[in-house]
């Protein structure tokens, strides 16, 4: 059944798309979907529903104008930074158009009608990395929204009968802040990291090239997890050009990183790329654009980026591999990897066999750590799930488990995070904030740790700062199977500061990934406060139908928010809701 309704609606275009896609097709593709990963979470924060992706643009849906004009404006502020640090020729900029107006909704949520028609001729009347408004927008913003706009007039556009009344965005260039692309991937027992080739023609380049590669080799030697062949074996290799199968069989590496430097002026490019030594496929590949300020700074920047894809890519692919493969046939290391596949189906059967398989492998390695880290964070999954499995309390068993981790291995990150996550369920703030600063300098670009940061800053009532964290930990762990649990987060924080349609939005996209009791809990707490009651009464159904018995007490029960008007704040939106006291 179609509706009604009046909504601020944008559409986003990249300027000439074709002419990317014709002379790189492959690499458009890529650099407009690290584009996406980067400014979906500013639509996201800002309320927007993406309706589609249409190849080369956007489609979105605001509730509110001036929150759609904020988030044009943060995008195309993004976009410059992103594009300072790209080549001329490779630049990708957006075009925006927004308009207010009343749109049709079909049942799949698709908009359509004369408010969508206008913003979309909006959007071809903008300049390349601008903004254009309708003046119904502009009459919504031009006091609510820090820029200044000039007025364009009436102007005729195809396919609308009136002329159009468009104003356009002026927007405040600041000095440009290269920002680095992240997508999150994962490592197995061997990693031989080859000399990166310096492509400058300058010998004096060698030692930065150098530099990358020994740091790199030192970053992956601290996951206790891997082997990482050493240096002096694979310096053998440097000015050596060969296959790269045959390379990893010399050094007995399951896994071969290679890279290059390049370096023209003030600017340098890093490339690196993961590669499976059996099959020769490539995994992992990425490309770092920097401005050359302070060349220890940037080297650390991009080692810990390097390193912080590696590790999870070659998990997650590992982990596939063993779904089949029956207990006995695996080691403790293989067992990890197969037990988290199990973890992240997001079912209670699901974090039963993937407990059962982590607690084998604690059994055959007192002393394998890891083991501990996984059995922390699946049951950290099975407490926000309100699973109990085989009579144990969830939030006991975190708590025991991530000591045990700490113990083995004090010094790891992942062992540091989870005993985090445990003093933020028990209420010790202070102690998980120190936990997580510690965590945060081994790996400042991992995500499990930015969403720790993140979750001690919501449950201390500093929404803001937890956005931001937390914002960035969903951009690195864009392919992780957990990535829900930061969009949860996300929904909380959102929530905790009023900005209910944003909870709703971020609530959506972790039930993308499956369905999850805590993310229906704080939608229906949002729709309860926006008094969409029937929507509200929806999603309480799906809290019910998991757990018959749940009240907004029950649901309260482990919050430890410092701030108790947040508490009450969550639980007056759950009563509004229909959730029973």
């Amino acid at each position: 059944m179609t509706k009604r309704r009046l909504a601020a609606i944008v559409v986003v275009d990249v300027v000439g798309y074709s002419r990317l896609m014709a002379a790189d097709e492959e690499g458009t593709l890529a650099t407009l979907k690290a584009h996406r990963n980067e400014t979906d979470p500013i639509i996201l924060n800002h309320g927007g529903r993406i309706v589609k992706g249409t190849g080369d643009g956007l489609l979105v849906e605001f509730p509110s104008a001036v929150e759609a004009v904020r988030a044009a404006v943060e995008t195309q502020s993004l976009m410059a930074d992103r594009n300072a640090a790209a080549p001329e020729g490779r630049r990708m900029e957006y075009r925006i158009g927004v308009n207010l107006g009343d749109i049709i909704v079909d049942d799949d949520g698709d908009v359509y009608g004369d408010g969508v028609n206008v913003a979309a001729r909006l959007e071809g009347l903008a300049d390349p990395a601008g903004i254009c408004l309708s003046s119904s927008v502009y009459q919504q913003v031009r006091q609510q929204v820090d820029s200044s706009f000039e007025d364009l007039g009436l102007v005729e556009v195809r396919t609308i009968r009136t002329p159009v009344h468009a104003w356009k965005v002026l927007l405040d260039r600041a000095p440009p802040d290269p920002r680095v692309t992240a997508t999150s991937t994962y490592t197995k027992p061997c990693v031989a990291v080859l000399p990166f080739d310096n492509m400058s023609g300058d010998v004096d380049q060698e030692y930065f090239a150098d530099g990358i590669t020994e740091d790199l080799i030192t970053a992956l030697s601290l996951h206790r997890n891997l082997r990482v062949v050493a240096r002096n074996s694979t310096f053998v290799y440097k000015d050596r050009a060969g296959d790269v199968r045959k390379t990893a069989r010399e050094l007995d590496a399951t896994h071969v990183v290679e890279g290059s430097i390049r370096r023209a002026g003030n600017r340098v490019r890093v490339t690196a790329q993961l590669i499976e030594a059996e099959s020769g496929h490539h995994l992992w590949a990425d490309r770092y654009d920097r401005e050359l300020d302070d060349i220890f700074d940037l080297q650390d920047e991009i080692v810990h980026e390097i390193a912080g894809h590696i590790h999870p890519t070659l998990e997650r692919t590992e982990g596939e591999k063993l779904r089949h493969a029956g207990p006995e046939e695996l080691d403790v290391w293989d067992l990890t990897l197969r037990a988290r596949w199990y973890a992240f189906l997001n079912t209670r059967d699901g974090a039963k066999e993937a407990i059962r398989l982590l607690e084998i492998a604690a059994e055959r390695d007192p002393d394998f750590a890891a083991a501990r880290v996984q059995l922390a964070m699946v049951w950290t999954i099975a407490a926000l799930s309100r699973w109990r499995i085989e009579g144990r309390d969830p939030f006991d068993e975190i708590d025991r488990r991530a000591r045990e981790a700490y113990r083995l291995d004090p010094v790891a990150p992942g062992a540091i995070a989870v005993l985090g996550y445990a003093e933020v369920f028990a209420g010790n703030l202070a102690t998980a904030d120190d936990l997580a600063r510690r965590a945060i300098g081994k790996a400042p670009h991992d995500a499990l740790v930015l969403n720790l940061i993140g979750l001690v800053e919501l449950f201390r009532g500093d929404e803001e700062a937890a956005v931001e964290h937390l914002s960035n930990a969903w951009r690195l762990a864009s392919h992780e199977p957990w990535r829900y649990v930061i969009a949860n987060n996300l929904a909380f924080a959102h929530y905790l500061a009023g900005r209910y349609e944003a909870a709703l939005v971020w609530a959506g996209q972790g039930l993308e990934a499956g369905d999850y009791l805590q993310l229906r809990a704080v939608s229906a707490a949002a729709l309860g406060q926006l008094e969409r009651l029937d929507e509200a009464a929806h999603q309480i159904s799906f809290v019910l139908a998991s757990r018959p018995e749940t009240t907004a007490a029950e649901l309260l029960r482990n919050i430890r928010w410092q701030r108790p008007n947040d508490v009450e704040h969550y639980r007056e939106g759950l009563i509004k809701a229909g959730l029973p006291e």
